[in-house]
């Protein structure tokens, strides 16, 4: 049976996430919410994809989309299988947190858990995606500078095609953002059925005002983030 947990099992919970060491993402990580969270940045930056790259491993992408940290954060990761055949997708979806849904009593951490959708595609898919990463301008340099925000919106990619590594990002408003065409492709595939945050002009937090507010700022410097500017 289904019950909401003591404050107490929650506030045990919380407490494991805060004492959770900073970390180097790993496969699986993102499924997990306190892994996840202390892993983001390594997540976003392809920190995984860079160590493993090199000629004659399997091609991988990984895409992230956020539409406003606490309101929808969207990931997915694309691998080759084995012989080449097909390609594993795997998209998961962030949105608010519902308190007002009962929490089981074995899994504490299901608030903050994404939606998880997960299937095989073939080489046709992966053309198109390709061919949206093309018009979105991935293969081209990565503008130095370029900053994203969680508050606001932004793109992210990175892949190692070819045991080629390449990386790049979007930040919403600008004219290269309004250049993606990542959405149409990655929503006809997610099967999360979660519609995207469409990107709007959002409110920049004030830092010691709203000091519980989950923001930070990342700016790309060479082929990828080089600065935490503000964490959570």
């Amino acid at each position: 049976m289904k019950t909401r947990p003591r404050p107490l099992a929650v506030l045990f919970a919380l407490t494991l996430t805060l004492a959770a060491p900073a970390c180097t993402y790993r496969a699986g990580y993102e499924d997990n919410p306190v892994t996840r969270s202390f892993a983001w940045f390594s997540y976003l930056n392809a920190d995984d994809l860079r160590k493993t790259c090199q000629p004659g491993g399997p091609d991988r992408y990984r895409l992230v989309y956020n539409g406003v940290w606490r309101e929808q954060v969207r990931t997915y990761d694309i691998t080759a299988g084995p012989g080449r055949r097909g390609f594993d997708f795997k998209a998961q979806v962030r949105g608010e947190t519902d308190f007002a849904r009962p929490i089981p009593l074995d899994d504490v951490l299901a608030p903050w858990r994404p939606q998880t959708a997960r299937k095989r595609i073939g080489r046709t898919e992966l053309a198109r995606l390709r061919g949206a990463l093309r018009q979105s301008g991935f293969y081209a340099p990565v503008p130095q500078g370029t900053r994203v925000r969680s508050w606001g919106f932004f793109w992210v990619a990175a892949s190692c095609e070819g045991g080629r590594f390449r990386f790049n990002a979007w930040s919403f408003p600008s004219k290269r953002f309004g250049s993606v065409r990542l959405t149409r492709v990655l929503g006809a595939l997610d099967g999360t059925g979660v519609p995207f945050n469409r990107p709007r002009e959002t409110w920049r937090p004030d830092w010691d005002e709203q000091r519980h507010v989950d923001r930070y700022e990342l700016v790309v410097r060479g082929n990828g983030f080089a600065d935490n500017l503000k964490l959570f």
